[in-house]
């Protein structure tokens, strides 16, 4: 299939944009962050998920055709509309309550913090499920979720913990978030492999010959070695170099480095933000690589 990549950048930067609103409304919950730390995460969220919102209009051929796409509730591009309407409306109430809020010791209350945390889990699942599609195995199945949800958090736990470096935060809100970025680079190890693995489980039934309507000289689909490509072929440096190793392993290390020498935070969160971006690009690209369809033969 085809790497439809203003949709690969659109996913990455919604699950960075909904992954950093989490992480921020943990903080919030724990009593966690200044009033410029929480203004700036706001703002940082905002800029990323119109960054987000503007890559998916680039797999448009008509802009002006946009709209005709949202005709039903159940579509994943009208649920992934609706999720991004209502992020900015929970942002723009975020915002609202922090300029109305004082200087004290609490920047938000909890209720803010448990908000954001629910809207970055549901936004986790929107960005999913937009991708669910029962004609193709590997995307109907709960791998898709378990991946989609490693993503967010790692990049998210990066991306938060960059803002509270470059602001140079408290150490506890450096601290926290260093170790959230190691233990969620694990996750998304784990939720990697986990796809790869049961990606090598789906079977297709074999017809034995096939024609190709449009192109009768095309060679014969071959959608087992398609969904093994990540795990032992031609996938597998983009699957296990980018995907494992580089965007979720390094990732861990830099936040484990982080938590036990704060005075490298800086550089550390840097790099495991950049790791977790070139991590999710490889995981995206070998997702449509594996996105092969039942109706291959028919």
């Amino acid at each position: 299939m085809e790497v439809q990549y203003p949709l690969v950048f659109f996913t990455l930067f919604l699950c960075l944009s909904s992954g950093m609103l989490l992480f921020q409304g943990i903080c919030v919950v724990r009593g966690l962050g200044t009033k410029k730390f929480h203004t700036v995460m706001l703002a940082a969220e905002l800029v990323v998920l119109a960054i987000g919102g503007f890559s998916s209009f680039l797999h448009l051929h008509h802009w002006e055709r946009i709209f005709n796409g949202f005709g039903h509730l159940t579509s994943g591009i009208t649920q992934e509309l609706i999720g991004i309407v209502v992020t900015v409306v929970v942002l723009a109430v975020l915002f609202g309550v922090l300029r109305k809020g004082g200087d004290g010791e609490r920047a938000l209350p909890a209720w803010c913090g448990w908000l954001a945390v629910v809207v970055g889990v549901i936004m986790g699942f929107v960005c999913a499920h937009s991708y669910y599609m029962p004609a193709r195995p590997a995307w109907s199945n709960f791998t898709l979720y378990v991946y989609y949800y490693g993503s967010e958090l790692v990049l998210g736990a990066a991306g938060a913990w960059l803002v509270a470096a470059v602001l140079k935060e408290d150490a506890k809100v450096g601290e926290l978030l260093a170790k959230l970025t190691c233990a969620m680079g694990v996750v998304s190890a784990v939720a990697v492999v986990v796809a790869g693995f049961y990606w090598t489980t789906i079977s297709f039934g074999d017809v034995g010959y096939s024609f190709h309507t449009t192109d009768p000289t095309a060679a014969l689909p071959a959608p087992a070695a398609a969904l093994a490509a990540p795990m032992s072929g031609s996938e597998a440096g983009m699957f296990w170099g980018g995907a494992v190793v580089v965007g979720s392993l390094v990732a861990a290390v830099c936040g484990a480095l982080g938590w036990k020498k704060p005075q490298v935070a800086l550089p550390a969160s840097a790099a495991a933000l950049v790791c977790s971006l070139i991590g999710g690009v490889c995981f995206r690209v070998v997702l449509y690589a594996v996105g092969v369809s039942f109706y291959v033969y028919f």
